[in-house]
Order: C-alpha cells, then sequence, then structure tokens
C-alpha cells in the first residue's frame, strides 16, 4: 500500500458532504480582465430569539455600561496606532478564478435536508493530502479528561491557554463533562465586551468570543434552563499584525440610492435594512470570515493564519452596546451609475438574453465596482477588496436578482469580490445576534426577497447562502479556484456549522466531523497558507527569489517531465477531465518528514529544500499521483509557486510520448502546436 493510499481513510473523516459544483477554468489569466464567479428581527431585537436561548444583556448582569474603569476602552489596552488606510504587498498574484461552470450547471440537488451528512469521494482516486498535521477529531470530545474529571468541568478543544492570537475574534470549541441536554446554552463573558449566547447541546458548545489587544480572560458559564452546571476561563492573548496589507471592505450604491436593501415587511425601517444596518452587517460578516479562515488553518497545522481588516477607533457596531473600540472600517462608496442603471437587467448575471434579444450593454456589476472604486480615489497600489451592492433588488416578475452578480478574480493593481445585498436582511448586525440568525427558521417570502439558487427557503439558509457564497468570491479574490468540496464548491451550504452546536437540521450536537461541507479543500488551504494577507509575524521574510512571478517551465524527459520554477513550487495538482485528482504539496511544515523519508519524496532536492525548483514528475509517479485516466484523456498540471503564480499544463506526458530521433541520432521533443494555423498560406509547424 502507498502512501496515498494509507491517507486515503483520513481524508473520508473529513470529506464528508456531497457536493455538485463544476469545476473551474484553471489557466492563469495573467492580469487584464476579470473572471467571473458562480451564479450565484427587529433592531435591536424586542423578544427571545429562536430556539429559546438567546439572552438579553440586562438579563445576563451587563446593561451596556461603561468599562469597569469607566474609561472608552480597557485599561492598558488602548487602541494600536493607525495605518494607512489604503496599500498592499509589492506583486499581487495574477491567476484570477472564473465560476462560469457552476453557473452553468444551475442550482445542485440540497444534501442539507437530512440530518447526517452524506459521504464524499472522488470516483475512487484516493486524495493524496498531507494529514499529519490535520486532527479531525481534536474539537470532537475525542481527549479524556484527566483522572475521570468531575461532571461539570469545562474542557477548551481547539484552542490553549495563554495561546496568542493576531484576529479580533476566535472561535472557542469545548465540553462540559457528564452533561446530556438539547436545548443548553453557553455564556462568554469578557470585561471589555458585551457576554455573548450561543446554542450548546449535550456539553458540547461552539462560541465566537471576542479579543482585545493584550491579554483576554474568557469566562465561560454553562446553563441547563437557568442553572448554570458548568464553568471556564480561558486566557488568550492578542496582538494586531499591522505589517501585512489588509483586506479592505465596502458598499457600493448608485447615486441616487436611498441605500435600502430587501428585506421581508417585519425586517424593514431604520436600522434595519438602510445604509447603516448594511454597514454593520457586512463588518459582522467579515469578522466571522477572519474568524473562520483562522479556525480552518489552525485544523490543518499551519496555525491561526487569516487576513486582517481595516480598522479604526470608533462606535464599535460588533456589540449593541455602541463603545468605542478598534473596529473594521466599511467604505461607503457613491458610484456615477444611478440605481436604474445598476438594476439593469443585461447587468445583472442570473438573467439570460431570450432568443433573438440584442443587448444593449455587456458590463457587469464587477465593472461598475471597479468603476466606482477608480472614482473613490482613495485606493493606490496593490489591494484587496471585497464590495457589497446595496442596490441589488428581487424582480420576483423576472425571476431574477437585479443588481447583483457573485463575481471575483483580478483586473491591474486590484483584486476583486462582488456580491448583492438580497441575502442581507439574513445576516447578523453584531456578534450577540448570530446564532439567533443561524436559528431563524422563518420561511424566506418571495413576494418581498430572493429564494437565491432555491437554496434560501428558510432565513438561517439564506444566512449561509449570503456569507458563505460572498465568501466563495473571496476565494477567488486570493486565487483560489473550484474544488471538489468545501468553500470554494458550493460547501457554504453549511457554513453555519462551523460557529454553532446546534443547526435546524441536524439532530444532536454538531460536532466539527458533522460540518460537511464548511471547510477550505487541502488544495485551498496550502495556496492560502502562502498567501502574504495571511502571513504571519513569526513568519520569515520571502527570499529576493520568491517576491516577484517568474512562471514555470515544463521541459520533457524520457517518460516523464521536469517542471522547474525560480520561485519555488508549493505545489502540483494532477487532473483529468476536468476533474481534480490528486496532489503533491511542498511547505515548510512537511520539510521534516520529507528529510526523515517518512514522506516520500522524489529526490534529494525535494527532500531537502522548503520550496524546491524543481519537481520530476514520472510516469510512474504520476500514475500513483492520478490513478489511471481513459484512453485518449491526458492528465493536466497545475502549478503553483510560492510568489503565488499558476500556471496549467495540458497532457504533459504527450511532450515524452511525441519525441523522435532526428538526422543525427539524437532524441527531440516535440511540444504543442502554437496557433491555430487558420490563415491563409499558414504552414503547420511544431515547437
Amino acid at each position: 500500500m502507498n502512501y496515498f493510499d494509507k491517507l486515503k481513510a483520513k481524508f473520508e473523516q473529513l470529506s464528508t458532504s456531497q457536493h455538485s459544483g463544476g469545476q473551474t477554468d484553471r489557466g492563469n489569466t495573467g492580469g487584464g480582465q476579470p473572471t467571473f464567479a458562480p451564479n450565484q428581527a427587529p433592531y435591536p431585537p424586542q423578544s427571545v430569539g429562536p430556539g429559546g436561548f438567546f439572552v438579553p444583556p440586562q438579563s445576563q448582569g451587563y446593561g451596556g455600561q461603561g468599562y469597569p474603569n469607566q474609561g472608552a476602552y480597557p485599561p492598558s489596552q488602548a487602541p494600536y496606532p493607525q495605518e494607512q488606510q489604503y496599500g498592499g504587498p509589492s506583486a499581487p498574484p495574477k491567476p484570477a478564478r472564473a465560476d462560469a461552470e457552476t453557473a452553468r450547471q444551475g442550482p445542485p440537488s440540497n444534501p442539507a435536508q437530512t440530518s447526517k451528512p452524506q459521504g464524499h469521494q472522488l470516483d475512487g482516486i484516493p486524495l493524496a493530502l498531507d494529514q499529519h498535521d490535520i486532527f479531525p477529531t481534536k474539537a470532537d470530545g475525542s481527549r479524556t479528561h484527566v483522572g475521570g474529571a468531575p461532571k461539570g468541568s469545562m474542557q477548551f478543544l481547539n484552542i490553549e491557554q495563554n495561546e496568542l492570537l493576531h484576529q479580533r475574534f476566535v472561535i472557542v470549541y469545548g465540553q462540559v463533562h457528564g452533561v446530556h441536554g438539547a436545548n443548553d446554552r453557553i455564556i462568554v463573558r469578557h470585561a471589555y465586551f458585551p457576554p455573548l449566547t450561543f446554542p450548546a447541546v449535550d456539553g458540547y458548545f461552539k462560541v465566537m468570543a471576542e479579543l482585545e489587544n493584550g491579554s483576554n480572560e474568557l469566562r465561560f458559564e454553562y446553563l441547563q434552563n437557568d442553572a448554570c452546571v458548568g464553568t471556564g476561563t480561558l486566557t488568550l492573548r492578542m496582538a494586531p499584525d499591522l505589517e501585512k496589507p489588509p483586506l479592505l471592505l465596502a458598499v457600493i450604491l448608485g447615486k441616487d440610492s436611498e441605500g435600502t436593501f430587501d428585506a421581508p415587511p417585519q425586517s424593514r425601517g431604520p436600522g434595519r435594512n438602510d445604509l447603516d444596518a448594511a454597514v454593520r452587517k457586512f463588518r459582522c460578516t467579515a469578522y466571522m470570515w477572519q474568524a473562520f479562515m483562522a479556525e480552518q488553518l489552525h485544523r490543518q497545522g499551519f496555525g491561526r493564519r487569516t487576513f486582517r481588516l481595516e480598522e479604526n477607533y470608533e462606535s464599535d457596531t460588533m456589540a449593541r452596546d455602541g463603545e468605542r473600540r478598534m473596529t473594521a472600517r466599511v467604505h461607503v462608496v457613491r458610484s456615477k451609475r444611478t440605481v436604474a442603471e445598476i438594476r439593469d437587467k443585461e447587468r445583472a448575471q442570473q438573467w439570460k438574453a431570450p432568443d433573438g434579444y440584442k443587448r444593449h450593454t455587456d458590463e457587469s456589476q464587477f465593472g461598475l465596482a471597479n468603476e466606482a472604486l477608480n472614482d473613490y480615489g482613495v485606493f493606490q497600489g496593490k489591494h484587496f477588496i471585497v464590495c457589497l451592492t446595496a442596490d441589488a433588488q428581487w424582480d420576483a416578475g423576472l425571476g431574477v436578482i437585479l443588481g447583483h452578480a457573485a463575481l471575483g478574480g483580478g483586473i491591474g493593481d486590484r483584486r476583486l469580490g462582488v456580491f448583492g445585498s438580497h441575502t442581507t436582511h439574513a445576516w447578523p448586525a453584531h456578534a450577540e445576534e448570530i446564532a439567533e440568525k443561524f436559528l431563524d427558521t422563518t420561511k424566506t417570502d418571495t413576494r418581498y426577497v430572493a429564494n437565491d439558487a432555491n437554496e434560501c427557503g428558510e432565513h438561517w439558509r439564506a444566512a449561509n447562502i449570503g456569507m458563505g457564497a460572498f465568501l466563495h468570491e473571496c476565494g477567488h479574490l486570493l486565487t483560489l479556484a473550484h474544488t471538489p468540496s468545501g468553500i470554494m464548491s458550493r460547501g457554504f451550504n453549511d457554513y453555519n456549522r462551523t460557529f454553532m452546536a446546534r443547526s435546524p437540521n441536524i439532530n444532536g450536537a454538531v460536532r466539527q466531523r458533522d460540518e460537511a461541507g464548511a471547510h477550505w479543500h487541502r488544495t485551498d488551504i496550502v495556496r492560502l497558507r502562502h498567501h502574504f494577507l495571511l502571513r504571519q509575524p513569526t513568519d520569515a521574510p520571502l527570499r529576493e527569489n520568491e517576491r516577484d512571478e517568474a512562471g514555470f517551465e515544463l521541459l520533457p524527459i524520457d517518460n516523464g517531465v521536469l517542471v522547474r520554477s525560480t520561485n519555488g513550487i508549493t505545489m502540483v495538482e494532477a487532473w483529468v477531465g476536468g476533474r481534480y485528482r490528486n496532489h503533491m504539496e511542498f511547505t515548510k511544515e512537511n520539510l521534516p518528514r520529507r528529510m526523515d523519508g517518512s514522506l516520500p519524496a522524489y529526490d534529494a532536492a525535494e527532500a531537502q529544500t522548503e520550496f524546491p525548483t524543481q519537481v520530476l514528475i514520472t510516469e510512474h509517479r504520476l500514475r500513483q499521483l492520478a490513478g489511471d485516466w481513459p484512453t485518449g484523456t491526458g492528465v493536466t498540471l497545475v502549478l503553483t509557486s510560492r510568489a503565488m503564480s499558476t500556471g496549467t499544463f495540458d497532457d504533459v506526458l504527450a511532450l515524452s510520448r511525441n519525441a523522435r530521433r532526428d538526422n543525427d541520432g539524437i532524441r527531440v521533443f516535440s511540444a504543442a502546436m502554437l496557433g491555430r494555423g487558420e490563415m491563409k498560406g499558414s504552414v503547420k509547424g511544431e515547437a
């Protein structure tokens, strides 16, 4: 049994959901044009939230008063220095990712109707995932309590005491020994942030807790009815990393827009579906993305890597109290276009022109957002920005969301993702509202709001699709392509499960193994691990050869190919017939195992180099990697470099297969034909 066979069983523990999402064009688009991606309660709350777990702040001993020292911010935790509001690294990644195939295929069947996720396999091909660093059960309560801990003792499963983090919000999983109950609650208290309440089931809990700059003591109380049956304290340190460029946030709206977004009648009005609400909901969504990203990379052995957000010291809408804290900045950008122009059906991604229809414009929402950002003039140099189009509107007559497109890619120095506001009504506006929104089973009324992709039939599902599909576009922004599972497939249907121990469509506790599609595929993880937006302060500076994209070379050899990049190679993927089969990865984390031989390497260069500049792939090795493939179908290699460039090479064995002897008996290799040869008088030639 080879190495990949041994890992198959481990992979299947993680890939527990069944998805239908098409594969994307994996080519390096290199620059100019964007690539297009997939199709697509009162405030403040006046009543107990869904599930009966919500406890108003005053009932939790918190009345919105100032900090204990009566100051505007925590003692010894004054706001960290103001930063430049824009800017970026020296060279953005160029490959942009397309979601056109997913849009063509339409929405898949929804696997989230059953209480147990379905298994996921890829045509029986074992996946070469380096899972020595993955802990599929670490956050599932698999640890035993030392010495038979007494009933009520609390254990934190995915985090350690005094851990140092570089993000404002963190996801914490834990359990209380010997407790059983389907409708329990967990409250996390912080001296400088209102208490947060999340559902808990059978002693198992998940929370998203807030951290301030410095040391943070988090106190947890596990409640059954109103009785506390378990407590725990977790101390974490947080230090914001201001050295790397931020992920920027912007709301785009028409020059004559009132700033309102679609909402059912009971959720309309000031502070509910106006521009202020859109900003608050987008801010909360971005902090949830940040926490999700860190948790996913931590699980797979790469530390709590995540992007940072541009932050200001101002009234903080992440809590209902409105206290001043460092909080994410959301730019409000007025387009020179009118609302009518933004909502033109020809600019709606979901609208398909009937036969014989003469279009008046080929503009997209991506282009309109890019135009508005250019006119705004604030963002200079290389930068990364996600935009919420506030003027998206559901047209029940057309059955189309106008003003909406789910797009992600790059154009010039800008990496950009855009998404419409049609599900924003279902998003949380602050951290206290996260659990409430994820348990809201209110039926979607398509007289007022869209049931996007026919997968948003309840408000909690709309929250998943909206926030999760928007995160999918952030993935494209960060150079990710479509993958067989996870967020870059349609795994965002399960997005709530990473944050919640209870889900409306799950019986019992939602453990890590039940999170189904709410993950990044391992190939996404490897790309994200090396992305400079996710660097950590302890990372070594990039070497000179790793800074600027150098591209790839593919050289034929007898019975194989040699792939080279002076940047250093971080991953080699094998695709057959447009479907991912397998990959090899080269990381700092797996270098010790390559050096001691526990992780097979072809030669000394692979075994002893963090990021080898060349990788030899023989036909035998390719078959180990990709399995067998049909006659007439070649293997496509997708290469990723340390500088985040991507190269795609089709039918790689054709290079050596087409070798011949020249007149001097020297072996000559033929590569692909150049050009289409369609001009009159053109002559077929090879290179």
